[in-house]
């Protein structure tokens, strides 16, 4: 499908590519890994014609349609999901543009023009085309992979701006699902996702019976999807089939070779060379001493192997303040924005309390979506609270590691420049070794911040993170981008770090052992679960797998542990704030199906060949009403039983 012959690709002064040559076949089901900036983006920006190397060919296969899954998508902001999703497709958007073109010249001819006729037939064609690619049916498929992806029937009409980087990364995925493929590559496509999504994308892809490449640091999803992990090096690739784990046993194996192999070949010309000089000076032994040197020298050199790159453990220590007892305090805190759509306020959180004290290590669970990281933003003064207050100990210093890629970043400077910027105190040398910790030696310190790639911009924010004294560390998505190793060493300095931590993170095998308090933002209501993350890991997994007839209560085992006045009183916050929302989303789909209506009530509109899409969309809104509507009906009843709405 895609030939890599010869490549040859420097960035700066490090080496990327030197005669690296590969071959993505068809049917493949493939996952790369390495280190973070050893080229992987770089090679699905190749793959997908968005950039040529320096030397070298990438040849694609003629019948070869491939779709690319970029890190940080791009699209417009005040363009509804649903539409953005379909703007996006190929075929579609080659569609849309000539039936609208068609649309439009129908309106200023008249029906005995001769040209009218060429028209109709150019219609034909067209809806010929949409047949033949299933193109009616294409918003259905691209609703189904929206849900798929963890999104409403509700959020398919709204304007993507609302939603948080990590919805617009599902959204990225989904225009790189829909459109048509025979080859997908997909670059980090789990970050932001939750377990739930994670198994979602991994039964799609596998039944879909189509070659894909992944580049990604997450084991699990790895072992569910591939069949074959290929690690790259600048000459090409080392190629197993297996899990991750037999891969690592694999790595380590040839390791423990090419380390054998150097101990036999020195101990070899040490014995040799002894030999030699144990000879040299007799005269009889002349002729034979100097055939052993030449042998020697042209003996073919057996360098000593590097540490495999899977072996190291890189060793972080974040900088600690000492702090006074208390941290922060939120007491009674409310936080919403008006909805872009409606104008109607939408609440974040509200009656929100959190204490965190010294040595606190809290996790932050909850939906996406559900303003994790607007709370943790509040909690910085970095959005203004709508009511109650927030303390600050005496003592507390925060330090913050955003999801957002590339925030807070000049992508004017470069490496060195960056740290330089932000600490002036540290003289070059300094900021390079502390740059080298986190494997940025040698020049490539002063590569441009604007071609980093997602890991190695992940690792720079860190660089800076570790550098700043602090005795509470905020961390949103921190494992986003980053490699196995640096993820292991960033916990280990984590669970060293003798400060308070609050983690948002979808990394379970990140957060476990890690977090010994967790709170819960859901629906408006942020709740203190009272219990350590690898206790709500537990509960949440037998809460997913367990029916209500499973006990007398008709409750969970993790509800029944943490049942209590408050979680009910929370419980009906939340039912609340649903009915309200819900109310509001079928106005406004009521409102889209009386003007659907006005528009069927034309007899113009039934000989425009485009009216079967409306008539989908139609069907589609009264779908989505009856839903929503059967939803409240559930929720109004529940709240009855609860006594009533308050």
């Amino acid at each position: 499908m895609i030939q890599f012959i010869q490549i040859h690709q420097h960035f700066g002064p490090k080496v990327l590519f030197e005669g690296f040559s590969w071959h993505i076949k068809p049917g493949c089901r493939v996952a790369i890994v390495g280190p973070n900036g050893s080229g992987k983006t770089t090679l699905f920006q190749m793959a997908a014609g968005k950039m040529k190397p320096e030397s070298g060919e990438v040849i694609r296969s003629k019948n070869t349609v491939l779709s690319l899954f970029q890190q940080i998508p791009e699209f417009s902001p005040d363009t509804s999901v649903i539409d953005t999703v379909l703007d996006e497709n190929k075929l579609y958007a080659e569609y849309d543009g000539k039936r609208k073109l068609i649309e439009s010249k129908f309106e200023t001819i008249n029906h005995d023009d001769p040209a009218f006729e060429d028209l109709l037939h150019d219609q034909s064609d067209l809806e010929e085309f949409a047949h033949l690619h299933d193109l009616h049916g294409l918003e259905a498929r691209a609703k189904k992979i929206l849900s798929g992806l963890g999104f409403s029937t509700a959020d398919f009409l709204r304007k993507t701006k609302e939603f948080s980087p990590g919805y617009h990364h599902r959204i990225g995925l989904a225009i790189a699902l829909l459109n048509p493929h025979n080859l997908l590559l997909l670059d980090e496509p789990t970050n932001h996702l939750d377990d739930k999504t994670k198994s979602w994308l991994a039964d799609f892809l596998v039944s879909q019976n189509q070659a894909f490449v992944l580049v990604t640091h997450d084991p699990e999803f790895l072992n569910q999807t591939v069949d074959t992990i290929i690690e790259i090096n600048p000459h090409g690739t080392f190629e197993f089939q297996g899990s991750l784990e037999e891969f690592f046993e694999a790595k380590n194996e040839i390791q423990e070779q090419l380390k054998a192999q150097f101990a036999k070949e020195e101990s070899y010309l040490k014995s040799r060379m002894e030999w030699v000089e144990r000879f040299r000076a007799q005269a009889t032994k002349a002729r034979q001493v100097q055939s052993v040197i030449k042998r020697l020298e042209k003996r073919d050199k057996v360098d000593n192997p590097e540490e495999s790159f899977w072996n190291q453990k890189p060793d972080y220590q974040f900088q600690f303040l000492p702090s006074s007892n208390i941290i922060l305090r939120l007491e009674n805190a409310s936080f919403s924005y008006p909805d872009k759509n409606t104008g109607v306020k939408k609440t974040i959180f509200e009656n929100a309390e959190i204490e965190i004290s010294a040595g606190d290590k809290v996790a932050l669970v909850g939906p996406n979506g559900a303003g994790k990281s607007t709370l943790m933003r509040c909690l910085l003064e970095r959005h203004k609270l709508d009511s109650g207050s927030l303390y600050y100990g005496p003592k507390t210093k925060l330090g913050y590691f955003s999801q957002t890629h590339g925030e807070d970043l000049d992508e004017g400077l470069n490496l060195v420049e960056t740290v330089i910027k932000k600490y002036p105190e540290l003289s070059e040398e300094k900021a390079r070794t502390l740059l080298g910790h986190f494997a940025f030696p040698g020049d490539g310190v002063f590569k441009s911040v604007k071609h980093l790639s997602g890991g190695e911009q992940s690792r720079l924010r860190l660089a800076l993170l570790v550098n700043h004294p602090s005795n509470c560390l905020f961390l949103d998505e921190p494992t986003n981008h980053l490699d196995i190793v640096i993820r292991e060493a960033v916990k280990r300095a984590l669970i060293d770090f003798p400060g308070s931590l609050l983690i948002i993170s979808h990394d379970p095998d990140f957060m476990k052992g890690l977090c010994n308090r967790t709170f819960q933002l859901s629906g408006g209501v942020l709740q203190n679960l009272n219990c350590s993350f690898d206790d709500y890991l537990k509960f949440h997994k037998e809460d997913e797998t367990e029916s209500p007839a499973q006990n007398s209560a008709g409750k969970s085992k993790f509800e029944e542990k943490k049942a209590n006045p408050q979680s009910s009183k929370n419980k009906r916050k939340k039912l609340e704030k649903e009915i309200s929302d819900l109310e509001v989303q079928i106005e406004r789909l009521e409102k889209n199906k009386k003007d659907k209506e006005e528009l069927l009530q034309d007899p113009e509109f039934f000989k425009n060949r485009s009216f079967q899409l409306e008539m989908d969309t139609y069907n589609d809104i009264k779908r989505d009403i009856s839903l929503l509507t059967k939803r409240w009906e559930v929720i109004t009843i529940e709240l009855e039983e609860m006594g009533g709405v308050t």
